[in-house]
């Protein structure tokens, strides 16, 4: 018997990668942070929406830190396999 199923798209971020160097995970992290405040300014001025920011600012901290690649992999394996799919066409593009 084996684990868990294998999930056939993979994860959306990689979370085994080499380690960044120190100044480009702070530009991650920062970025992150900013589009994360943009995507609160979106909800409280209706012009914008905050949604992409959202999506952009967990890309970011994904690409910053291991555990949040973790969180945000784990959270893409509980989407419906089209939003999973339309996901990986935008990554690609």
């Amino acid at each position: 018997m084996s684990g868990a199923p294998q999930d056939p798209l993979g994860d959306l971020i990689e979370a085994q990668r080499p380690a960044l160097p120190p100044v480009r995970r702070a530009l991650y992290l920062a970025g992150g942070i900013v589009c994360m405040i943009l995507g609160v300014v979106g909800w409280l001025v209706p012009i914008v929406t905050g949604v992409p920011f959202y999506i952009l600012g967990f890309a970011l901290l994904g690409l910053a830190s291991p555990r949040a690649a973790r969180w945000v992999n784990a959270l893409d394996r509980r989407l419906p396999l089209r939003a999973r799919l339309a996901l990986r066409r935008r990554r690609s593009s």
